[in-house]
């Protein structure tokens, strides 16, 4: 029965684990730039839902109608994390859309199709990109003391202006007065100490 339990705890932990890494890999950026002379470009952006789901964004510049004669759609498909075959993520109609994917997938392609409604990539890959992952997400920022996190951006923060009277000189002088009135003091109380001790009954 331990050796059961353990078993299954084991596999467990590495599924949890590879949930994990398939989830940080999919969630990121992707620039998809053009596979020849062309200066297509689409940027892409992908984030895991509640439900499970990624939201991927995408924006295009540069890209013509039609691609060609006889084309007319650019189709963005998603390579899986597990190497399968591509998924179909939907048309780009004038270079700006919105598709939400269940598969955990690490790149993002884009073909030229005759027939919008393919299942399966056919026609020429025009542009492609792999994951970035978000760096503002990935690394923690802890806020320095000179920092002034109520400042807008761009805003300097002004320095402190010293006060009047707080130099080096003076803050001396200070201290040695207030050293002169505390040994004054002890001077008195161990004379004062000596008189009582001393003084005949």
């Amino acid at each position: 029965m331990k050796k059961f339990f353990l078993a299954f705890f084991s596999i467990f932990l590495l599924s949890g684990l590879i949930f994990v890494r398939t989830a940080k890999a999919s969630e990121g950026t992707f620039e998809l730039r053009s596979t020849n002379s062309n200066n297509y470009k689409c940027f892409a952006a992908s984030l895991q839902m509640q439900n499970l789901t990624y939201l991927v964004s995408i924006s295009c510049r540069n890209i013509v109608f039609p691609v060609e004669e006889t084309i007319y759609s650019y189709i963005l498909w998603a390579n899986p994390a597990d190497g399968g075959a591509a998924v179909k993520l939907g048309t780009i109609n004038l270079g700006r859309a919105q598709f939400s994917v269940k598969p955990a997938f690490t790149s993002l392609f884009i073909t030229g199709e005759q027939n919008p409604n393919v299942k399966g990539p056919t026609g020429t890959v025009l542009m492609k990109g792999s994951v970035k992952p978000i760096a503002f997400l990935e690394k923690e920022t802890v806020p320095t003391i000179e920092e002034n996190p109520d400042a807008t951006p761009g805003e300097e923060t002004p320095e402190p202006t010293p006060t009047p009277g707080t130099s080096v000189r003076a803050r001396l002088l200070t201290g040695l007065k207030r050293a002169g009135l505390a040994s004054g003091l002890a001077l008195i109380a161990i004379l004062g100490l000596v008189f009582v001790l001393t003084r005949p009954r």
